[in-house]
């Protein structure tokens, strides 16, 4: 599975960063999807959860998000976000 470097940050730093095969999120108007070579584009997130796919047999990671931003270039995806709580297991 190809994968692709994110960075989540939140008001209190660098809630998350490396490479992973998918990031699940809902979006300004309706549920997200990014996978490696998604096209660009930037959006704006609602609250909600955010699922971060690792793969490589990797648990995916769960978490309850605050509402920002979400840039997506070729080059990668940053997601700014008021919060990034991970979720019990």
């Amino acid at each position: 599975m190809n994968k692709y470097p994110v960075k989540i940050l939140t008001p209190t730093g660098i809630a998350f960063e490396g490479d992973i095969a998918g990031l699940y999120l809902r979006g300004a108007t309706g549920d997200l999807a990014v996978f490696a070579g998604h096209i660009p584009f930037v959006t704006s997130v609602k609250e909600g959860r955010c699922t971060v796919v690792h793969g490589d047999d990797k648990e995916d990671t769960e978490a309850k998000i605050g509402s920002g931003m979400l840039n997506v270039t070729n080059a990668g995806a940053t997601l700014l976000v008021g919060s990034f709580d991970i979720a019990d297991s």
